[in-house]
């Protein structure tokens, strides 16, 4: 039996292009036949701004797009139209709608998008523009920016900081709190003194029970070498520290010649999206060519970020709607991969919803694996220093996910609790291989243990 299914009297007068009729169509969520309707209308000017409408709500940049080139460039608004031109890839045509709407954001898009063309003194000039109309909550980030554009052009000279220098910053807060130095100096060796290091190791988070195996060693070696004052057990302490550390310093692998994927993971807010975008940023400094794949869909702020980032490192970015599934954003880029020296993977890190989580993740690791059966070459645990020893507990999770082959620690800048890195490390087994030490784009450095425990325990503070 055959049924034919008659057509509504609506439906036939939208099809003669009443616009009542299409737009009840529209109302009855029959959006698709709507525009398969109005695309036979394109010369009514009244039927082409509500096609045009229609192409911007479903997404439909390039359709949009083409409406403005063939038949009306007054469609929409500017910043509609910069949009559309931004996603079509005709950057300067966007850059002279930003250009004409004038507003910080507009400036700070246009100011993006001609520093990623290369044109870095227009850029300036933007961005100068734009930092009088800042929001007091984006002019330091915006004047970083500024100052890093007069750094490359030679306008303004920055000696750079040594690795030592950038360390000794990121512990300065440590050392404040824990004063090593200052009681491991001119003190002489008594009860008390132990007493007083035993609590400031605490104070580190270097943890209770290693703390008081620390002091009950140090006791010990100074029995045995005769120490009378506390000069002598810094470098005892030195070799407990280091000891300590001896496995937990490692290097990121790059594979040259092939497609690397790291895939990043953490609780959010562990500064996940920010090491992306600073890895990403000294890549392409380097030469490599990188993609960003924005797999934390539950979380639009993370997808802004990673744009932003994208635009400032000069990366490409795979993104889908608020909401999408992240396998699928995952396997897009998989797809793209070849193009690139580097896949990096942004994760979701919702530990209230642990199963969840977990199974997630590895659909993800499965989706890599397809492309790639040897990837990825770094699982990358991105944990908050702020948080010490407690970031134990969130990265048990994670490990129970996924094998995780290096930790990256975060803002350690901001914490009194450098001494976490050992429970961390000797917890967990697995080896911190970058740290944060500030909020600059290279302030993300190599974990050199040695380094690491001669400015901790030094008297400068």
């Amino acid at each position: 039996m055959v049924f034919f299914w008659k057509k509504s009297q609506e439906e036939k007068l939208a099809e003669k292009g009443d616009k009542n009729a299409i737009l009840k169509l529209i109302q009855q969520g029959k959006r698709e036949k709507a525009i398969e309707i109005l695309e036979k209308f394109k010369d009514n000017p009244e039927l082409l701004r509500i096609l045009y409408d229609l192409y911007m709500q479903e997404g439909k940049y390039y359709y949009a797009y083409q409406l403005i080139e063939h038949y009306d460039r007054s469609l929409g608004t500017a910043q509609e139209r910069a949009l559309i031109y931004e996603r079509v890839g005709e950057r300067e045509k966007a850059i002279e709608e930003y250009l004409k709407i004038g507003s910080f954001e507009s400036l700070s898009s246009a100011g993006n998008l001609l520093y990623q063309m290369g044109k870095k003194e227009e850029a300036l000039k933007v961005f100068e523009r734009a930092i009088k109309l800042s929001p007091p909550s984006k002019k330091e980030e915006l004047q970083k920016t500024i100052d890093g554009i007069k750094q490359e052009l030679g306008i303004i000279k920055q000696e750079k900081e040594s690795l030592i220098d950038k360390i000794r910053k990121g512990l300065q807060k440590t050392k404040e709190k824990a004063l090593f130095g200052i009681i491991l100096r001119g003190r002489k060796v008594d009860d008390e003194l132990f007493e007083e290091l035993e609590e400031t190791l605490i104070r580190a988070d270097v943890g209770a029970k290693t703390a008081i195996d620390i002091v009950e060693d140090l006791k010990k070696e100074a029995i045995k070498r005769n120490i009378k004052t506390s000069d002598g057990l810094r470098d005892i302490l030195k070799e407990k520290f280091l000891l300590l550390l001896s496995n937990c310093e490692g290097r990121i692998e790059f594979k040259e010649g092939s497609t690397n994927v790291y895939l990043f993971l953490g609780v959010n807010g562990s500064g996940k999206t920010t090491t992306i975008g600073k890895l990403a940023y000294k890549f392409t400094s380097e030469g490599k060519r990188v993609l960003l794949c924005a797999a934390d869909t539950f979380r639009s702020a993370a997808v802004e970020q990673l744009e932003i980032w994208a635009q400032r490192s000069g990366a490409h970015i795979v993104k889908k709607e608020e909401g999408a599934d992240p396998a699928s954003v995952v396997y897009e880029a998989m797809s793209k991969a070849d193009n690139y020296d580097l896949v990096l993977i942004d994760t979701a890190g919702r530990l209230h919803t642990k199963e969840p989580l977990i199974r997630e993740l590895r659909k993800i690791k499965s989706v890599i694996n397809k492309f790639y059966p040897n990837e990825p070459t770094e699982t990358l645990l991105v944990l908050d220093a702020t948080v010490g020893q407690n970031s134990i507990a969130q990265a048990k999770v994670f490990k129970e996910a996924l094998d995780i082959t290096g930790i990256v620690l975060t803002k350690l800048d901001g914490t009194a609790k450098g001494g976490a890195i050992i429970p961390i490390c000797k917890e967990l087994k697995v080896p911190v291989k970058l740290i944060g030490v500030g909020e600059g784009i290279d302030d993300l450095q190599p974990f050199d243990a040695k380094l690491f425990v001669e400015e901790l325990l030094s008297v400068e503070v």
